[in-house]
C-alpha cells in the first residue's frame, strides 16, 4: 500500500538522522518560531479547507482537496479513492440534514497535520456539547492523501461503539512521563516501540533509545509536568483489517506544563497517539504540537 512504503522510507531517513546525530548527552536544539509558524499556517489552510469542503455539502468541492487515491480509515469502514469517499460524503449529507461543524484547533508534526473537527445537529450533539473528531492529514501533491480519524468518547458512546477510551491507560502515561524517571518511562513501551517526534526531527526504536529521548525531552524546559485535557480513540477495527490494524489507537491532548524563559509556568499543548499491544505496552507513539504553545514557551524562537 502507497502509505505503508512512504511510512517506511520515512521511518528509515528519520531513523539515520537519529543515529548520526544521537548521543549520550545530545541537546536538544530548539526549533525555529518562523518554521513552526510556517508549518502551522500550512496546517491550518489544508484542515480549514478540509472542512470548509465538506460543510459546503458540494461532492465537487471534496475533489479539489482530496487526491485520486485518497484513503479514509476509522477502524470501520475503509473508504479507498475520492469516488468512494465522495459517495459516502453523499450519503451522509443525506443521512444528516442538519449537521453543522467547524475547524478547531490545529496540531502539528513535519509529516503530518493534526485537527480537532467540532460537530453538532447530529447523534443528539449541541452547539454547547459537541461531538469531536480527531483527523490525521498526510499530503501529496498539495492534496489530502490519507486522512485517519479519532473520535472523543462522548462521540462513541452517541454512534453506540463500546467505551474504546481508555482513561486509565492514557492517565497512567501522564503520570509516568511527569516523573521524570526515564527507567519507568521506558517500561510504558514493548522492547521495540518506535516514537516518532518528527518536527524534532527524531525517530527512535527501543525503549533504550525512547529513555535516551525522554533525557532530551526534559532538558527542553523545568518542572514538566503532563496532564489528560480530552481523550480519543479511532473505531474498532474491521476483523479484515486487523492483520494491518491489529491493535487500536488512541491518545489524547496533553498539556505539559514547563517554565518559559523567564521562569514563569507555560503550557505547551500536545497530541499524542499510541499504539498498544494485547498487553497495554507501547508499540508506536506520534506527537503533534500546538504551534503557538511552542512559541510560546521558548520550545520554538
Amino acid at each position: 500500500m502507497k502509505q505503508q512504503r512512504l511510512y517506511l522510507l520515512f521511518i528509515v531517513g528519520m531513523l539515520f538522522l537519529n543515529l548520526c546525530s544521537c548521543s549520550d548527552n545530545e541537546v536538544i536544539e530548539i526549533l525555529d518560531a518562523k518554521e513552526v509558524a510556517s508549518l502551522a499556517d500550512k496546517c491550518d489552510t489544508l484542515f480549514n479547507s478540509h472542512i470548509d469542503a465538506w460543510d459546503s455539502r458540494d461532492p465537487e468541492a471534496l475533489r479539489l482537496i482530496y487526491s485520486e487515491d485518497i484513503v479514509h480509515f476509522d477502524g470501520r469502514p475503509l473508504f479507498e479513492g475520492i469516488d468512494s469517499v465522495v459517495n459516502m460524503a453523499d450519503f451522509m449529507f443525506e443521512q444528516f440534514p442538519d449537521w453543522q461543524m467547524e475547524a478547531g484547533e490545529t496540531y502539528i508534526s513535519r509529516d503530518g497535520c493534526v485537527g480537532t473537527w467540532v460537530n453538532w445537529g447530529v447523534f443528539g450533539f449541541t452547539e454547547d456539547d459537541p461531538g469531536y473528531e480527531f483527523d490525521v492529514l498526510e499530503t501529496s501533491n498539495g492534496k489530502i492523501s490519507f486522512w485517519r480519524l479519532y473520535y472523543s468518547q462522548n462521540f462513541h458512546q452517541a454512534i453506540d461503539h463500546k467505551a474504546i477510551v481508555d482513561d486509565v491507560f492514557l492517565l497512567k502515561f501522564a503520570s509516568v512521563w511527569s516523573s521524570g524517571n526515564e527507567s519507568e518511562i521506558g517500561k510504558l513501551y514493548t522492547q521495540d516501540a518506535t516514537l516518532e517526534d518528527s518536527l524534532y526531527f527524531v525517530v527512535v526504536v527501543g525503549t533504550q533509545q525512547i529513555k535516551k529521548y525522554a533525557t532530551g525531552f526534559f532538558e527542553r524546559g523545568s518542572i514538566i509536568k503532563w496532564n489528560l485535557v480530552d481523550s480519543f480513540a479511532e473505531s474498532e477495527v474491521e476483523s479484515y483489517f486487523k492483520e494491518q490494524y491489529p491493535f487500536i489507537s488512541q491518545g489524547g491532548i496533553f498539556s505539559i506544563i514547563t517554565n518559559d524563559a523567564e521562569a514563569n509556568p507555560c503550557e505547551v499543548l500536545a497530541i499524542v497517539i499510541l499504539t498498544p499491544d494485547e498487553a497495554g505496552a507501547i508499540q508506536r507513539q506520534q506527537i503533534f504540537y500546538q504551534a503557538e504553545t511552542l512559541i510560546n514557551c521558548g520550545w520554538a524562537k
